[in-house]
């Protein structure tokens, strides 16, 4: 093969290397600013279990809240359920809670020591298995005795990136298998993962394959936001921020990989890689046949390289494949006239694929709908056995995508395993976010599982908030939720009643526009008026 290098791609200044670019310099000051202050965000929502549709003959109810930032729950062998609170953008340690499902009362099982509470990262939840609560917390794998003591199983996983660590779950081989989410949007560490607050503190942090990789060499430009901004560096892929690649490079693979799913025995020992080139494999649940299933996350906009409009997707997880991250999205290349003009860095990175023809996924949801937790009902007492319930967390427009018009996601979906159809089961009667909209439903799903008593149980995260001290958003405490959806007595529907769709971000966009033209024009008047009178 050629090892000439191949041509620079050009840039287009994406919204979050652009903040990055306006927060780099201000940051230690704000820093500074709001430790000074002691600045936390908390907060109160309301709940109202009528504002969320069902099908016919299921019915929602609120069992707890006024959690911080809660992610998961998963159950003992005695049907208590444990909800993990994340630490993530948030004022408030990761804990677990024991909540009791009859009285909404809960007490803390667990909380991180403030030196292994990665303010970065995320803990993101939990599984029982045979008297310990296995847990994932960012880079490393644990396990929490019934004496309450934590010991590490896996450490130095690559979760120190955009995304982490997923949560366990318990395989029919009675192994544990988790995901790995990527450093990156798409392989090149940028500005944009400054905006995200991670490469000023882990600079030397980057992607890493499941396999020996062979590079192209292309490089992509930014502002060295680690240094100074009058200054460019060139970033490639599977490199850290600032080192530039050569074609024909060769990238060490490893098993603690980004990317990836990976399983181990119960205390650590033979961690291997399941499968990889996945982009977030974040919801991870096994089918009552015993196939392993995930969900994936989608592409954002933002970075050196993006596609618009990226689906997430569900995939049935096959033994040592490559699913094409970060050349291929869905299992189409990203260069593909399918993906449409839009985007940019498009070109692969990889010189040579694994496979030339990824797996697709069994079902694609909405783009940017944030298909987080995952779970196969398999319970008569509920129903659509067999079906995956998944949590769609919503969009965080326009930090991931500046297109959209109306919310995505904010819901629970069924995915009809014989069908491969994605069909709503539990949405708010208006779509989007209880707190941006006139109802008092679901805020942001986080995760759903089946209780010891046939209901499904949705994890709420709570509010999220534009945050300028910090450069970005932060979680509003106290207003996470554990919701109940029980099946009643009666006929079963399909599918719930259709919500209302308003064109929420094009509202807050006239709302903003209308906003700073009112405060010019008062501006103007008070200026008008001052000059008459000293006139």
């Amino acid at each position: 093969m050629s090892h000439l290098r191949p041509p620079e791609p050009k840039r287009a200044i994406d919204l979050d290397s652009l903040l990055a670019y306006t927060y780099a310099p201000l940051a230690p000051h704000l820093k500074r600013a709001t430790q000074k202050l002691g600045f936390a965000r908390r907060g109160e929502r309301g709940h109202n279990p009528r504002d969320i549709l069902l099908p016919q003959g299921y019915t929602a109810e609120v069992v707890a809240t006024g959690f911080n930032t809660p992610v998961h729950c998963t159950f003992d062998d005695r049907g208590s359920c444990y909800v993990v609170e994340c630490g993530h953008k948030v004022e408030a340690r990761p804990r677990i809670l024991k909540v009791d499902l009859q009285t909404g009362q809960y007490e803390t099982f667990f909380e991180w020591l403030q030196e292994r509470w990665t303010k970065t990262g995320a803990v993101t939840g939990a599984c029982w298995h045979q008297g310990y609560l296995y847990v994932t917390n960012t880079d490393t794998l644990s396990r929490i005795g019934p004496d309450g003591s934590l010991e590490d199983l896996v450490t130095g996983l690559p979760g120190l990136g955009d995304h982490q660590t997923n949560y366990p779950v318990v395989g029919p081989d009675g192994r544990l298998y988790f995901g790995v989410g990527s450093a990156t949007n798409a392989g090149v560490v940028g500005a944009d993962n400054f905006a995200y607050e991670w490469l000023q503190y882990y600079p030397e942090f980057h992607d890493v394959p499941a396999q020996d990789v062979r590079l192209v060499g292309r490089n992509y430009e930014f502002r060295n936001v680690l240094g100074t901004l009058a200054e460019t560096v060139r970033s490639g892929a599977y490199a850290p921020f600032g080192t530039p690649t050569e074609p024909g490079q060769v990238v060490k693979g490893d098993v603690k990989c980004s990317g990836a799913v990976l399983r181990c025995d119960v205390d650590g020992s033979n961690l291997e890689v399941v499968a990889w080139g996945l982009r977030n494999p974040y919801g991870s649940a096994f089918h009552p046949d015993g196939r392993l299933f995930v969900t994936e996350h989608g592409i954002d906009e933002r970075g050196a390289r993006y596609i618009v409009g990226d689906l997430d997707d569900l995939y049935e997880i096959q033994e040592g494949a490559w699913y094409g991250w970060p050349d291929f999205a869905s299992g189409i290349p990203l260069d593909d006239p399918r993906w449409g003009t839009g985007g940019q860095g498009r070109e692969p990175v990889l010189a040579e694929h694994p496979d030339p023809n990824p797996p697709k996924p069994i079902v694609s949801l909405e783009p940017h709908a944030g298909s987080n937790g995952l779970s196969v009902s398999a319970d008569e007492r509920f129903g659509f056995v067999g079906d995956a319930f998944v949590a769609l967390f919503g969009d965080l427009a326009p930090a991931t995508t500046p297109r959209l018009t109306a919310p995505a996601g904010f819901k629970v979906v069924r995915v009809d395993m014989q069908r491969h159809e994605v069909v709503d089961f539990a949405v708010n009667r208006i779509a989007g976010p209880a707190s941006k909209l006139p109802h008092a439903g679901f805020e942001r799903p986080s995760h759903c599982a089946f209780g010891p008593d046939g209901a499904l149980y949705v994890v709420d995260w709570g509010e999220i908030e534009i945050a300028p001290e910090v450069g970005g958003v932060r979680m509003q405490q106290g207003t996470g939720t554990l919701w109940r959806i029980r099946r009643t007595e009666g006929p079963q529907g399909d599918r719930p009643p259709q919500p209302i769709v308003l064109p929420l971000y094009i509202l807050q966009l006239l709302a903003l526009v209308a906003g700073a033209a009112a405060l010019a024009a008062l501006g103007l008047w008070l200026a008008r008026r001052r000059r008459t009178r000293t006139g």
